[in-house]
């Protein structure tokens, strides 16, 4: 009976430290994008592309990460994913606009028709979708600069339509590492057929395949078990992990891949860069998750970062916002400063750091008001 129980134990206590060493990964993902997107881009982007690419890969792999087959129904996992994702993405995405739009009114830099067409834009298009911004004569980019912070929320729109797709074929395919292969290959080729295509449907659907296979992809690193590996322990461990980060960064920042799988910017490219890239998010994303699991076998201390990858939506939803009031404030515009001066360094390093600053508060702030809402409904029933 004590083994049973000590056995409870452990299983618990083993599950609870998978959590922490998953958030841990998102944790580092997140300070990655706060990095890639408002520190200097004009002045360093082939340093932080290094650690744009690889973070958003972790996003969608560690969303496949965490799915159990069989536990939901399909119609149970579209509900869910609909209010974690879809939710969020109306909620925030309209608060931000009257955010934003009370701002341009004061400053008289857009009226309220034109901010009124943004917003009609921007939900129509899905964010940044070229062939439908085009079915509009308004002059959207002009709008969209000024309204550079509701960008970010593009990545709820991927992940939600990814996931509808992934969540059609995952029980299907997991728990066969023939048919997870050649799934995994299908999608990619299909992204890469329908790369050379003009899509009018909402958020660059072509790429929707891509980002399928990285929650794949995830899902079967949760199968395989590939941060826990037996000969990735010790110190063999630590310089395996490490190396196979800097590979993975330093390929995708000093390689001009000509696209960007997560905002649909093609170009003239072939359809072997997908592969390039998709490895490179894999070697970073693998070194980095047992680095993690790894610090966590010492004992250290990582709690902190751990609480940053689960409050992750915070950070990427709002530090943008913060960023552009920021610029408000100061008059400087990280977005599109292209004077290479120390100064440029300096401020957007300042502003970084507030920005950052800013959306760990609101995380506190909603956790906090949470548990207030939580302890009047339990004084109240």
């Amino acid at each position: 009976m004590m083994s049973a129980k000590k056995d409870t134990v452990t299983t618990m206590t083993e599950q609870k430290k998978r959590v922490q060493f998953v958030d841990m990964i998102k944790g580092i993902a997140t300070l990655c994008v706060v990095f890639y997107h408002i520190t200097a881009p004009s002045i360093i982007k082939d340093i932080t592309l290094g650690f744009g690419f690889p973070s958003l890969f972790a996003f969608f792999a560690l969303s496949g990460y965490f799915y159990a087959p069989g536990k939901r129904s399909l119609k149970e996992n579209i509900a869910n994913r609909t209010k974690s994702l879809m939710i969020p993405f109306f909620k925030y995405s309209l608060c931000f606009w009257v955010i934003g739009t009370v701002c341009h009114l004061i400053q008289k830099t857009a009226t309220l028709l034109e901010a009124l067409y943004c917003l009609r834009n921007f939900y129509i298009g899905c964010i940044w979708n070229r062939v439908i911004q085009d079915w509009f004569s308004l002059e959207y980019y002009s709008l969209g600069k000024r309204y550079m912070f509701l960008a970010d929320f593009w990545f709820l729109i991927a992940l939600f339509l990814s996931s509808i797709l992934f969540f059609l074929i995952a029980d299907k395919v997991l728990n066969s590492a023939l048919k997870e292969t050649l799934t995994i290959i299908a999608l990619l080729a299909v992204s890469g057929i329908l790369r050379g295509f003009e899509v009018s449907l909402p958020y660059n659907i072509q790429l929707v395949p891509f980002w399928t296979a990285c929650l794949l992809l995830g899902a079967v690193a949760k199968e395989r078990d590939v941060f826990n590996l037996s000969f990735m322990r010790g110190a063999k461990g630590w310089i395996i992990s490490f190396i196979a980060v800097v590979i993975g960064v330093f390929v995708c920042a000093n390689f001009s891949f000509g696209m960007n799988l997560f905002r649909g910017t093609f170009d003239s490219i072939e359809p072997v860069t997908m592969i390039a890239m998709l490895l490179c998010g894999i070697v970073s994303v693998w070194g980095i998750g047992n680095l993690c699991r790894l610090f966590e076998q010492t004992g250290m201390r990582v709690n902190e970062l751990a609480w940053l990858g689960s409050h992750s939506l915070y950070i990427y939803l709002f530090h943008m916002l913060y960023a552009w009031l920021i610029s408000i404030i100061t008059g400087f515009s990280i977005q599109y400063k292209d004077e290479i001066t120390g100064e440029t360094v300096a401020i957007s390093l300042l502003i970084s750091l507030a920005s950052l600053g800013l959306s760990v508060l609101t995380a506190i702030a909603a956790d906090t008001l949470a548990k207030i809402l939580k302890k009047h409904r339990k004084a109240v029933s």
